[in-house]
């Protein structure tokens, strides 16, 4: 019913941290770099949640009623919760040695 929603959801964060924590780096808005990795984690462990419970609900609905079949979906879900969560980590630790090299040049 939800088709690629929880998906959506699990990349999110990812994007909103490039996006954001390269501005934050960049001091093009009002947000401190270690605000943005915070809400970006925040995000990350949110949204997961609620993609996952959303990727259960969606397998319930493809039963209808039927016997009950391999729930291999719902393990690459947690599997790629669990990739971008560490993609997450290492874009974290990337802008943040570009952020210390930058403050160095100044």
């Amino acid at each position: 019913m939800y088709g690629i929603a929880p998906l959506v959801l699990i990349v999110f964060p990812l994007l909103f941290q490039i996006s954001v924590g390269r501005k934050s780096i960049g001091e093009d808005i009002k947000l401190k770099f270690r605000t943005v990795c915070f809400i970006s984690l925040l995000l990350q462990i949110v949204l997961s949640y609620i993609a996952f419970a959303l990727a259960s609900y969606n397998f319930e609905q493809g039963l209808e009623g039927n016997a009950y079949r391999c729930g291999m979906g719902l393990l690459g879900i947690f599997a790629l919760i669990i990739v971008f969560s560490f993609l997450i980590l290492i874009t974290i630790v990337i802008q943040y040695l570009i952020k210390k090299s930058y403050e160095r040049k100044q």
